[in-house]
């Protein structure tokens, strides 16, 4: 079932130029997609669309839950600290639920599950801005999960993090995000398709389906202002002699099958 559904859409900020038009993407219940996207080319407005935070000017942004409620959806922003609500941790935790107005008992469970399901027992009485960029980073996904989504949006997830943190996080998503939850993933480095099995180009305001042999494309990454991969220069010029180039190091492979 599809739950989420660009048809057309077209978006711009007012006095500045479009950043979409006509666009079209769809993700399905369990589906892990990516868009890559350079710098300020607009993937932070397309997590805003499909999180239903804005409406577009043009097109239809479609978003369908398998239940019989709204599309439960989860936002990991690029600057997690945005996201935080409450003065503590731990209120932070239960903020999504006490919006969905579990009973408080409940509440006080899942906060204490996900304090040490993440790690963060010992923060649970720190402000968010006492966390390191890691640990606020994983109190972000922390927060978006214990509400049970359908839909997961990460916003540049691994941006500002070192590849400890980076692995950590991973780590996580891999562990805790059910097999069910789809996955809308917006970045900027190639690397990440890894994550996911469906790649979209965000390029010339429009979203288009690519595959292996566009990303491994000098001419098509150019023109999308993104940056290869570190080995793919070496494979454009020995080609078919650099095996899977376009990951380079991989930290950690996120296994769709697992719950």
């Amino acid at each position: 079932m599809k739950l989420l559904e660009f048809k057309g859409v077209g978006f711009g900020y007012p006095g500045q130029a479009l950043i979409l038009s006509g666009a079209n993407l769809s993700i399905a219940s369990g589906e892990r997609v990516i868009v890559l996207g350079s710098n300020g080319s607009g993937k932070s407005t397309i997590a805003l669309l499909a999180a239903g935070l804005i409406a577009p000017q043009h097109g239809e942004v479609l978003l369908r839950s398998s239940c019989n409620h709204a599309l439960r959806i989860g936002l990991v922003f690029q600057n997690s600290q945005s996201q935080m609500i409450g003065t503590t941790v731990e209120e932070d935790l239960a903020f999504g639920l006490s919006v969905l107005n579990y009973p408080a008992r409940q509440i006080r469970s899942k906060v204490a599950e996900f304090l040490a399901k993440f790690g963060l027992e010992s923060k649970r009485h720190f402000s968010s801005s006492q966390l390191s960029g890691g640990e606020l980073r994983r109190l972000a996904l922390a927060a978006v999960l214990i509400t049970e989504p359908e839909l997961l949006i990460l916003d540049e997830p691994l941006g500002m993090l070192d590849s400890y943190n980076q692995a950590v996080f991973l780590y996580y998503l891999q562990n805790e995000l059910p097999c069910q939850v789809a996955v809308l993933w917006l970045d900027h480095d190639i690397r990440n398709i890894r994550y996911c099995s469906q790649t979209y180009l965000l390029t010339r305001q429009k979203l288009e389906p690519v595959g292996m042999d566009q990303l491994n494309d000098e001419r098509i990454l150019s023109e999308a202002g993104l940056e290869p991969a570190p080995l793919q220069p070496l494979e454009w010029r020995f080609p078919r002699q650099v095996s899977q180039s376009i990951y380079g190091p991989e930290l950690i492979r996120f296994d769709e099958t697992q719950s």
